[in-house]
Order: structure tokens, then sequence, then C-alpha cells
């Protein structure tokens, strides 16, 4: 902490991961040097690009941390955090752009109350600035995510301050004691789901997480998965959902979120042969056994999240968990191939 005119505030350190996008970097990070808050610090974590990012940095308070390789969105950030000396982590996506009066209101309200444990800020579409990106995700009982307002026009009903069940991974702001407790990513991820699995982690350390509508950035979003091969998006995504789902949920919670999940799972993958998309049926079967495969490491994974544990799922859970129509189903099934995976 950090006393100025009179009031402590908290350091914050900005973690940002680049990999091969230097001039995506260098405009993120512009806007980034200009935000209005007297007291941070910015990570920049290069995962292995082709580029030394160390010649398009001109701002020499800019750390910089060289992967030799890439590390995924998981561990390239844990490599970040573990440099970082704030009080509160700011993930931050490189393919952002700020506006500089975002940090303020974030900081304020996380600091109000000690069981907040990580906010978001309202993320709005880049260049369609009128269009929701994010205001948070809620749990549904089939242990898929609900995108509140995704792609959507920003209004009335998108201004009100909010309990959600994970935050998008563009813009995390947690406070460093949670996360001390809760642990950072799961290497084992490498990409995707990864921040809902950190999300949970810290409702079950008895942690609440809040969307903040007084702060907004904006998101390009996509320009690392849109150049992935669609096989490994989707073997990752549904892969590090199922494996969430088995080291996190308890047993009388699992038992009824497991079956359906699954069964809609087979649903996609028989979707996605009757359209002759062969390979991709084949990335969410492997993603089933790959975790039949890793039993030993859930049952490990488990006994930490039994030592974590704080509150039952049915003490946060309920609050943070939305009904919705078969329709959704579909419309998620059909967007996946468009990049937005959760």
């Amino acid at each position: 902490m950090k006393k100025m005119n009179g009031e402590k505030l908290p350091k914050v350190s900005i973690i940002i991961l680049n990999y091969n996008e230097p001039e995506l970097t260098v405009r993120c990070l512009e806007r980034v040097l200009k935000i209005e808050y007297p007291y941070f610090e910015i990570i920049l974590v290069d995962n292995g690009s082709r580029e030394n990012i160390s010649d398009f940095i001109k701002d020499k308070s800019v750390k910089i941390i060289n992967n030799a390789t890439n590390l995924g969105y998981a561990e390239g950030n844990n490599v970040g955090y573990r440099k970082a000396n704030g009080d509160l982590i700011l993930f931050l996506n490189n393919d952002v752009i700020v506006k500089k009066d975002f940090l303020k209101p974030l900081v304020a309200v996380l600091m109000s109350n000690e069981k907040i444990g990580a906010v978001q800020p309202k993320i709005l579409m880049l260049p369609k600035k009128d269009t929701i990106d994010s205001v948070g995700s809620y749990f549904l009982t089939s242990g898929f995510l609900y995108h509140f307002g995704h792609n959507k026009k920003d209004q009335e009903k998108y201004q009100n301050q909010a309990e959600i069940f994970t935050m998008k991974g563009a813009c995390m702001l947690f406070k460093k004691s949670v996360l001390e407790k809760t642990g950072v990513f799961d290497k084992d991820y490498f990409a995707y789901y990864e921040e809902t699995d950190l999300c949970q982690r810290t409702w079950i350390a008895g942690y609440k997480i809040l969307y903040i509508p007084t702060s907004t950035i904006y998101h390009k979003g996509g320009q690392t998965s849109n150049k992935l091969p669609s096989d490994f998006v989707q073997f990752h995504s549904y892969k590090n959902r199922i494996f969430t789902h088995c080291k996190n949920l308890e047993i009388k919670t699992l038992i009824k979120v497991l079956p359906s999940h699954l069964a809609l799972c087979t649903f996609a993958s028989i979707m996605y042969c009757v359209t002759g998309k062969f390979s991709l049926a084949y990335c969410i079967q492997r993603s089933i056994f790959w975790n039949l495969f890793n039993l030993k490491t859930i049952l490990k994974r488990r006994h930490e999240i039994k030592n974590l544990r704080k509150v039952e799922d049915n003490d946060y859970l309920p609050n943070v968990t939305k009904k919705v129509r078969a329709s959704y189903y579909y419309h998620l099934f059909t967007t996946a191939l468009s990049g937005y995976q959760d």
C-alpha cells in the first residue's frame, strides 16, 4: 500500500501476455501507460515469440520477461504473477484498449469489502463499441456457461453491478491475498476455460466475484484463437470444461451436472459428424477420454480443492446460475466455430 494525499492506495501489477503480436501489444501498452491510477507496474510476458518484443517497447518502466517457448495463456500469466509486487493483480489481454479511468472504479469496489475477491469491467467489442463482449458469465446446470449479454447492444440492463460466476480472461482484477490462497492458473489447461477454473476456486474459497459497469474497456477478441486450428480449440475447450467440473464440484453437484454435460458433449459430437466435420467430433470424444485417462490427476486436484473449500456449492452456485431455453444450446454449438469459446 502507498499513501497518497492521505489515502492508502494498493499497488496494481498489470500482467500482459504477448505471442507474435508486437503491434497489438504496443497499442495496448500505449493506453495502459496513460491510465489515471498513480500506483501500478506493468509486467509484459513474451511467450517465445519469433521477434524480440523488447525491440518494440520504448518505455523502460515496463518489466519484460522472455519465455523460451510458448507456455500458453495459463502458465504464461503464472510466470508474470511470480514476478508481481502488487497488492492487486490485473490480468489483461494484449488485444484490449483501456479507457484511462477504467482502473479506479475496479480498485474501489474490490477494496470496499474483504469478501470481494475479484472484479471485471464492462467489456465492449472492437470495432463495434456499442456491443457487449462480456459483462460476466453464469453457470448452467448442464455444465456450460451462459454469456450474459454477449453480442447484444449495450443498454440499461447491463448497467447494474452484479455477482457473476466467472469473468472473461481479457481483463480480471484479483486481490493478491486471494490468489495466494487459491493458486493462480492451472498449467494443465494451456488455453481455454482456465479463467473459469480460477474464478470457481475463488468462490469455493469463500470470496465473491463482481461485474462493475462503471469501468469500461474495449476488446478486439479472437486475435490468438482465430489463428489456431479448430481441432486444437475444440479439444482444449471441451477437455478443460469437463476437467474443471470433475475437480471443483462437490460429489452431490457433480452427479447432477456431469451426466447431462457429457450427453450434450456427445450430441455436439454427433452434430459435427452429421455435418461432415469428423475431426471436430473426434476432438470432443478425445476430450472425454483425456479425463478418463487422467483420473489420478483429477483425484489429486479434488483433494486440493477440498483443502481450499470454505463454502459448499449450494452456498454460492444458486446465486450465479441461470436458466435458459433449449435454443440457447443450439446457439452455443453453432457459434463455437466462430472462435468464441467458454
